[in-house]
This record gives C-alpha cells, sequence and structure tokens, in this order.
C-alpha cells in the first residue's frame, strides 16, 4: 500500500501563511512541511485543522501543556507525565511498537489518545490542549521566511479528533499574538530565549527584594514557555512583564538552547522593513509602555504564592566526579544535594532524609541501579518519591528494565545543565 504522494513545490516563492491557508483545499489527511530541516505536520479533517505538530522534541511540548492543564485535573501530574514519556516517547523509531504508524501520526498525540481513552483526559479538555499546541506551533510556522515549502500528504489516520480549527480563526489569533511578540524585539527574539537573574540589585528597584529572591529562584535558564507551565501563565504575557528587566540588564537572556535554536526566531527583519513595521504597531508599542509597571506587579503577584522550598535531591554514583558535576549543576540555594556514593549504604540513607528526588545512577558495583530501585519502591515510606535512573546507555532494553524496576524518568549522560534543570522542572517546581 502507498501511504504518500510527494509534492515537490516548484521555484514559485511562497508564504507561510498562504501555505497554511491552502490545508481549506487539501483532502481529509495530513500535509508534512519541510523547511530547514524541520519536518511540520498539519492534521486536515474536512477542510479545518485537526491537529499541528513540528518534529522537534514534541513531548517537551506535550508535558508543558499537560502541566498548565495539571491546575484542572490533578490527576495528570508528574508521575502520569513520566508514565506517558515512557510508553510513547521511544528514544529508538526502528523499534517503535506502531512502526508504520508512527511514521505518519505524530507520537504524542498517540500519547493524547491514550490519556482520553483511559479516562485520565475529558474530551473538552482534550480539546483545549490540542488548540493550544496548534497555536503554539503556528506561531513558530508562520515566522518561517518566504521561499520554497516541499509538502508531502498522507492519508488520514487521526483515530479520533477533538479540535477542528478554522485557517481563519487561526490566523486571526495567532498573527496578533506575532504582532506583540515582534513589538518586544529586537532585545526578546524568540519565546525559547533562556533567562537568568543576573543582577539582584536592578531588579530590587522595580520589586521587593523577597519578590527578586523568588524570581532568582525560577529563573535558572528556562525559557518563555517553559516559565509559562510553571507559573500557570500566558508566556506572552511573561515575556511582556519580565521585559523593562531584560532591557535593564537585570535578567540576562542566551539564546535558545538546541533544538529549539533552529526553529525561526519572532524578531527578524531587515532595517528598512524594521522601521516600516515599527511604525505599523505604534498602536500596540504604545499599549505595552503604558502596561509595563502593571505587569512588574502582576510578576510580582505570580511569584507571591507560596513560600520558598529548598528542595532535597539524593544523587546516588560511585562516580565522585559525576556527583560533582550534578552538585553544581544544581547549586546549593535551591536545593539540598545528598551525595551518595556506596549503594549498600543508600537505602538507610534515604530512608532518613525523605529527599523530593533522587538521582541514581544504573551501573554501580554491589548493588546495581535497577536493583536499588527495586528496594526503594517496595518501601512504603519511599515508594512514591520520583526516582530518575541516569545511565550512559541509550538502548531500549535498558530505558524498558528501568520502567520495570519502578523508575520515574530517565535521563541519559553525558547531560548538560539545563538538561538536568529541565528534570527538576518536570517532577519537583
Amino acid at each position: 500500500m502507498v501511504f504518500a504522494t510527494l509534492d515537490m513545490v516548484d521555484d514559485q516563492i511562497k508564504t507561510a501563511k498562504s501555505v497554511l491557508k491552502g490545508l481549506e483545499l487539501r483532502e481529509d489527511g495530513c500535509v508534512y512541511v519541510i523547511r530547514n530541516s524541520i519536518r511540520w505536520a498539519f492534521y486536515v479533517h474536512h477542510g479545518k485543522l485537526a491537529y499541528a505538530s513540528h518534529s522537534l522534541d514534541s513531548f517537551e511540548r506535550l508535558e508543558r501543556h499537560l502541566r498548565g492543564l495539571s491546575r484542572e485535573v490533578p490527576a495528570l501530574n508528574d508521575k502520569l507525565r513520566s508514565q506517558l514519556r515512557l510508553i510513547f516517547d521511544d528514544p529508538n523509531p526502528d523499534n517503535a511498537k506502531y512502526k508504520v504508524t508512527s511514521e505518519i501520526l505524530c507520537t504524542e498525540y498517540l500519547a493524547l489518545l491514550w490519556l482520553v481513552n483511559e479516562n485520565y483526559l475529558p474530551k473538552p479538555l482534550a480539546s483545549k490542549l490540542v488548540a493550544r499546541m496548534a497555536q503554539e506551533v503556528i506561531e513558530s510556522f508562520l515566522c518561517l521566511e518566504d521561499g520554497q515549502f516541499i509538502e508531502k500528504y498522507y492519508p488520514h489516520l487521526l483515530r479520533n479528533i477533538y479540535c477542528k480549527l478554522t485557517t481563519s480563526q487561526i490566523l486571526d489569533v495567532v498573527e496578533k499574538r506575532l504582532q506583540a511578540w515582534y513589538s518586544l524585539g529586537p532585545t526578546i527574539c524568540s519565546p525559547h530565549q533562556c533567562l537568568y537573574l543576573v543582577s539582584q540589585t536592578s531588579a530590587a528597584r522595580r520589586m521587593s527584594m523577597d519578590t527578586v529572591q523568588r524570581l532568582g529562584r525560577i529563573l535558572r535558564g528556562f525559557n518563555f514557555y517553559q516559565l509559562g507551565a510553571l507559573l500557570g501563565k500566558d508566556p506572552l504575557m511573561l515575556a511582556k512583564q519580565l521585559s523593562p528587566m531584560i532591557k535593564d540588564g537585570s535578567i540576562l537572556l542566551r539564546d535558545p538552547l538546541p533544538p529549539f535554536d533552529l526553529l525561526p526566531p519572532t524578531y527578524r527583519l531587515s532595517p528598512d522593513e524594521e522601521e516600516y513595521n515599527i511604525n505599523q504597531l505604534s498602536e500596540t508599542l504604545e499599549e505595552f509602555e503604558e502596561t509595563a509597571n502593571d505587569g512588574i506587579s502582576s510578576i510580582s503577584q505570580v511569584l507571591a504564592h507560596g513560600s520558598p522550598k529548598t528542595w532535597k535531591v539524593v544523587c546516588i554514583d560511585d562516580s565522585e566526579s559525576m556527583l560533582s558535576i550534578i552538585r553544581s549543576y544544581l547549586g546549593s540555594e535551591d536545593f539540598q544535594v545528598t551525595l551518595i556514593q556506596d549503594s549498600m549504604k543508600a537505602l538507610m540513607k534515604i530512608t532518613s532524609i525523605r529527599p523530593d528526588l533522587i538521582l541514581l545512577d544504573i551501573g554501580m558495583p554491589n548493588v546495581d541501579g535497577y536493583q536499588l530501585c527495586s528496594l526503594i519502591r517496595k518501601s512504603s515510606s519511599l515508594k512514591d518519591i520520583p526516582i530518575v535512573m541516569v545511565t550512559g546507555n541509550k538502548g531500549l532494553i535498558d530505558r524498558a528494565r528501568a520502567k520495570l524496576a519502578g523508575a520515574t524518568d530517565y535521563l541519559t549522560k553525558p547531560f548538560v545543565q539545563s538538561d538536568l534543570l529541565k528534570m527538576m522542572m518536570r517532577h519537583l517546581i
């Protein structure tokens, strides 16, 4: 059976907007748009958009949006989100359970179907989730420069449809949001830029020192999308509120981390075009300037809820150098880090500490990580603590063994600080 036809776009120059509008004329199915090494997937049903995704860590996008919905559905907690990743986010597509389907149907959509079928996610909220994720994807897609687009068409394989959006609906919302993102440039040029608080003294001129300290705990290299998931707020709203402190140097912005550095920026125009667009957006700019002070007040209110917590993290690894790296990555302000080299003594120490999270190396002498994880899960007082298995092995068998042993998640060596902090965000913050 032939699953796809390939439509190579000729020398005609297209815009991302025209490609989206062309979806209205497509038959039911999936349109893949390939551009700049990124595969964009648009699922069409009766001329309307049923789902949208792109190939850059789509499961991270699902996890963030599920985290936002967890305020409405507590069952969508970190334990369930980790379970989803272990089930569906297969690191080796060649071994995927649904080999043919996985080439055509986005993996995170399979996870979404599972959540609905297992009664974790009501269908009305599934519709809301799909709409939010589609909006985020299309915001990035519309930032692509004009050029040649390669399109592939596949027959329809969506087993359930929770949301149907017209192109006019999408463009009306997304183009206004992109104008707002553009108005924050050139300082803020991507929702995936990473934020760090670098000057508490400067920030304290705008808010109380208590709020500054809370802000410093949050701004540890997370991007605007991740901050939105952490705080339950629209990333665009947070960018607007934090913009004054970014401009005065209180907050440092760094370029998006891979793979998100491949996505097009929200601010990228020639000088002449910039001048023209700034004039066209003058009303929007004035609106942002008028509400800047209100934004600082709002961010203070967002951070005011709940008292700061120092998270207790236990790291078990026979490598002293690896333990040192983890300690340096986590720092000393937000995390109380306990390092354990001897796996034979680890269970007793964990029982007395009662940590909030355990980082557990797999390859240790005497008692290996799998065995220790199983022992921890047998303890009534420790069984619910998140356990992240840390290993240099990337194979499917190792991942399956970690799941059987009771691991909550899986972190592959070598990893950088942002990888570890993302894991902290997933299970603690």
